[in-house]
């Protein structure tokens, strides 16, 4: 028997999650089946790692074909379900004899999605009881469509670092996890099963693991790390593992902690706490099955700050019983607390299998996204405009972006893949149509904005190109230092290329950027610092891109113009004068996500 794991990581064209690309649930599934003789360490197998995080749809499910798995398991969470839901079904097309299954947060029998899904099984809730229940029937050829076990014994569960299954590697977080399930769950979500918490040795003995095989971070994955018992001991304990101090993240409520809590947090190398407000509301958070004692929320967060513990707070928009006003209450209790710059908002989600769910009318959600992330729409209490206007409000409030700028990028290759093509090169376009495979999963194209034709040809290619890779992010960057693309040509290459249902566009869907496309991101590109300060008042539909020239990059007027208005600014770090790179580099102090970097050639080949 042969098994494959395959983890896929949440579309992100600038990969800044990475280092949490971790397949720890498949790898907690193979430690507890190793631990109980069902499963032999050489039975299975990851995805390869360039492959899971850079690879196109169709360059994975290529690798998928070759291993040769009597079984692949996909781990399916909101970012990546349909993603993996449109591979299974690709696959069975070229492996009919394999088993497929999901498990993962959205491995569920009441997900819409996976309603006509063409996995053989699903495992619900925790993987590793399930896990081997399916491991027992898969011997026999007899798989089943559903399992769900019992909630596990975590204090006997083998921690997969500790047990092998999972290593420690120095561009990877290394994921700690002391307990498990929830004591209170709220109505959005999940229960997790009951709280349990691990033997209180193993979590030292991970950190002192890490510590010695050079791992870069740890991340506390508790989802109530408050309900670890003698939370203050747990933390001295974790100050004494973690003696090369590598830093620690976690979600914590501030309730929780005291002063010597902090203390010994800080003591352990806890560098941020996430911390899940969600509402200073009552009402609201009664009607959840949540309490919040804000001075206690206050003195613990006071108490990580003064030592330089960040903190975190996340907000949600959208709960039964807030409204516009009660929303700005908790905008408001973060301002006088001096943590609005740290906070974080979205709109409530409203996933399968949560008691919100199942009586969605009864608490007043009148309308949500039926696919992931599941974001509310309206409530009894909110309009649609309203939970935009609160997002608008809470980035003014607070000098924010709700969204992080999407850059397009110009390294020919991503691990291997295709991540880089220039259009305007006769045949590339027609490259990219014979080799799918061979293409990353975020893309950048490089067209001429005074080339109708040219464009007008990429279009066409769009169909051909979505129907391998229908999950591809696209970065499309139009050139021209002599005038800024016709509205026609950036209206038909970005309809030609939107997928509007894709998970990156839907988390965005509040956003308030003119340009509505994310997953389909267009740039105009131009060395005219005439051009882009005009571009940048005229053209909302893209976003505008300076390339600077390594020599004199404009009038002087011109440019300091440009520095003021703070366009993306294409950059060749290597050819650059310091003294003009410096000069960049300080007027976008408060806006690093705005430098890309790119050989200068690139936009002088003809």
């Amino acid at each position: 028997m042969k098994l494959l794991f395959v983890k896929l990581p949440a579309p992100d064209p600038d990969k800044l999650e990475t280092a949490g690309f971790v397949p720890y649930r498949a790898a907690c599934a193979a430690a507890w089946a190793e631990s109980r003789g069902f499963l032999a360490r050489d039975q299975w197998s990851f995805l390869d790692d360039d492959t899971a995080t850079s690879g196109s749809d169709a360059a994975v499910v290529d690798a998928v074909t070759g291993a040769e798995a009597d079984a692949v398991l996909f781990d399916c969470d909101g970012s990546t379900v349909e993603r993996c839901t449109w591979m299974a079904r690709k696959l069975r097309q070229r492996l009919p004899r394999t088993v497929f299954a999901a498990h993962g947060s959205e491995a569920l029998a009441a997900n819409p999605l996976l309603r006509s899904s063409p996995f053989d099984s699903l495992i619900e809730g925790e993987t590793e009881g399930g896990f081997v229940d399916f491991l027992s029937d898969l011997a026999g050829r007899s798989p089943k469509p559903r399992y769900r076990s019992a909630p596990i014994d975590f204090s006997t569960a083998p921690d997969p670092y500790l047990a092998g299954t999972l290593p420690v590697r120095m561009d990877r977080t290394v994921f700690v996890e002391a307990s498990r399930g929830r004591r209170r769950p709220r109505i959005y979500e999940r229960s997790d099963g009951p709280f349990r918490s691990r033997a209180p040795e193993t979590t030292p003995m991970v950190v002192r693991l890490a510590n010695k095989l050079n791992g870069v971070d740890l991340r506390l994955v508790d989802r109530d790390s408050g309900g670890i018992p003698e939370l203050a001991s747990f933390w001295r304990s974790m100050a004494g593992a973690n003696d090369v101090g590598l830093p620690i993240s976690l979600s914590l409520s501030p309730e929780s902690v005291n002063d010597d809590i902090a203390r010994f947090m800080m003591d352990a190398s806890v560098i941020a706490v996430d911390a899940p407000l969600h509402t200073v509301t009552a009402h609201a958070l009664e009607l959840c099955g949540g309490s919040l004692d804000r001075v206690a929320f206050e003195t613990g967060a006071q108490a990580l700050g003064a030592l330089g513990i960040r903190v975190k707070p996340k907000l949600l928009v959208g709960l039964p019983g807030d409204d516009y006003e009660t929303v700005i209450d908790s905008f408001d209790f973060l301002g006088m607390i001096g943590l609005g710059q740290d906070s974080r908002v979205e709109p409530l989600s409203v996933r399968p299998g949560t008691a919100i769910f199942d009586r969605s009318a009864e608490f007043g959600i009148k309308e949500f996204l039926m696919k992931p992330p599941y974001h509310v729409m309206e409530t009894d209490l909110l309009a649609e405009s309203d939970i935009a206007d609160a997002i608008a409000a809470f980035e003014e409030s607070f000098d924010v972006a709700w969204a992080e700028p999407i850059a397009p990028h110009f390294a020919v290759e991503d691990k291997g893949y295709v991540a880089f093509a220039d259009l305007r090169v006769d045949g590339a376009i027609d490259r990219l149509l014979m080799e799918p495979s061979r293409l990353s999963d975020s893309l950048t194209l490089l067209l001429p904005a005074d080339d109708p034709e040219r464009c007008a040809r990429a279009a066409r290619a769009a169909p051909e190109l979505r129907r391998e890779n229908p999950f591809t992010m696209y970065q499309i960057v139009l050139h021209s230092d002599t005038g800024i693309p016709g509205e026609n040509i950036v209206a038909r290459l970005q309809s030609a290329f939107l997928q509007p249902d894709h998970y990156y566009d839907l988390s965005r869907i509040m956003s308030l950027d003119p340009q509505k496309s994310f997953q389909t991101r267009l740039f105009f590109a131009t060395k005219s610092a005439p051009l882009a300060i005009e571009a940048l008042s005229r053209a909302q539909d893209l976003e505008t891109a300076f390339i600077l020239e390594p020599g004199a990059p404009a009038s002087e007027r011109a440019f300091a113009k440009v520095l003021e208005s703070v366009p993306f600014m294409i950059v060749d770090r290597d050819r650059t004068p310091f003294e003009l790179l410096y000069r960049v580099m300080t007027a976008y102090r408060d806006y690093p996500d705005l430098i890309v970097e790119a050989p200068s050639g690139i936009f002088t080949r003809s």
